[in-house]
């Protein structure tokens, strides 16, 4: 670990971030540029020296050709002369008070809603179709790899296993990630968002994506982990109806089948009132939605207060004629009474 103050090439240390298995990630400042970054600095241990040289060299060409709001971008890359690490620099993502959050951070939080869920699948969504169309497969699409930032916007990190596509960087990744002891084909994923083809020893593609997407967002709303078999619509049913159209298409079995629907609200909330501009100039539509479980209970609400209104105003009616010949007859026995 490289402790705070320490020089790696033009970078001075601020902090460390947090580390996994083969890298570790510190906020670092260009005091030259005046400006901080995010430093991923790989670990070399034993036999894996070379390889991931090899990854480091792949991630960073690929990542410094993307860019996108909703992906982390890589401005510079180098290997320290005095340790031998390989690094890469890039977009510093803190939320509001500062700190790294990742996805999995917000829901042990609790703080996951619907609608930011809603919206966090958006911004998701945008950053994959980019980089699908840039001919690159994520391949590790997870709640760890989902960075919260300061505007509570969902960036994509975490290209150290993407897959490039193109010709001319295709043969030296697959070299890269089969280079393994045993010479064994790496699943470079967490079981839970692996899609079935690919676990079956297929390869990885967009559709890939689509499925870690739809486990991950499922792991948000519902709390639990997909697999093949569970029954959607159950897991669904207390959740807006938007939800019915996205996660099974991304689900899907068959890669061929998968798909990843717009979220098709444009406020993307299922919960806050909707306010658009009608026809004419002054002509505003207001609508709004809810589950369809609170809308069943306001139905029967109002039917419940419009059926008391009315027996109310049956009784009122009842006891205004009942008055009213009260009245018609003691008329009449005062009429009487005068006439004697």
């Amino acid at each position: 670990m490289l402790e705070n103050g320490r020089q790696i090439g033009p970078y001075r240390v601020v902090r460390l971030l947090g580390k996994g298995g083969m890298a570790e990630v510190y906020e670092v400042e260009n005091e030259r540029l005046g400006a901080r970054f995010a430093l991923k600095a790989f670990t070399l241990d034993h036999g894996e020296v070379e390889f991931l040289r090899k990854r480091f060299h792949v991630e960073g060409r690929l990542l410094a050709r993307l860019s996108h709001p909703r992906i982390v971008r890589v401005y510079d890359m180098d290997i320290d002369a005095k340790t031998g690490l390989p690094y890469y620099v890039m977009d510093l993502v803190l939320d509001e008070s500062g700190q790294p959050r990742s996805l999995r951070d917000a829901l042990e939080r609790g703080e996951v809603t619907e609608e930011k869920a809603a919206s966090w699948y958006e911004d998701l969504r945008g950053g994959l179709e980019y980089i699908h169309a840039m001919g690159v497969v994520h391949r590790d699409v997870t709640l760890e790899n989902v960075l919260v930032g300061s505007d509570g916007r969902a960036v994509l990190s975490d290209f150290g296993v993407s897959k490039i596509l193109p010709r001319d960087l295709r043969a030296e990744l697959k070299e890269t990630v089969n280079t393994l002891v045993r010479g064994e084909k790496p699943l470079m994923g967490k079981s839970f968002y692996i899609a079935p083809e690919v676990a079956a020893g297929g390869d990885e593609s967009a559709a890939s994506d689509f499925y870690s997407l739809g486990v991950m967002m499922l792991r948000i709303l519902a709390q639990v982990w997909y697999a093949p078999g569970v029954k959607l619509d159950d897991l669904l049913l207390p959740l807006d109806p938007e939800w019915r159209q996205i996660l099974p298409p991304l689900l899907a079995e068959k890669p061929t089948e998968r798909r990843m629907p717009a979220w098709r609200r444009p406020d993307k909330n299922p919960f806050r009132s909707l306010v658009t501009a009608g026809g004419g100039e002054n002509d505003v539509l207001l609508r709004i939605r809810f589950p369809h479980w609170i809308l069943a209970g306001i139905m029967l609400f109002a039917a419940v207060a419009f059926a008391a209104v009315a027996i109310y105003a049956a009784y009122e009616r009842g006891q205004r004629k009942m008055a009213e010949r009260e009245l018609r007859g003691l008329r009449e026995r005062i009429s009487t009474l005068e006439a004697k």
